[in-house]
């Protein structure tokens, strides 16, 4: 719980120092291995994670940081 709360504080101070939109400011964020780890096992192994990101690749189509390998998710 304490990386998911990190991981929002990150997201949140991109968006306010660079006038980032979300999208943009996980793009960044994803660009760090350690966060990009993170990021795709919690993905794969939380439920309520694997939900946000089905509804991300949803929401955003092509433009989406994650793909879909099989039942695998992958940060792009």
């Amino acid at each position: 719980m304490q990386d998911r709360n990190r991981w929002i504080k990150l997201i949140k101070e991109l968006m306010i120092a660079r006038h980032l939109s979300q999208l943009e400011a996980e793009r960044i964020a994803l660009a760090d291995p350690q966060w990009r780890r993170w990021v795709e096992r919690q993905i794969n192994n939380d439920m309520r994670c694997r939900r946000m990101a089905l509804s991300h690749i949803r929401d955003n189509e092509r433009a989406a940081l994650i793909e879909r390998q099989g039942e695998t998710l992958k940060v792009r």
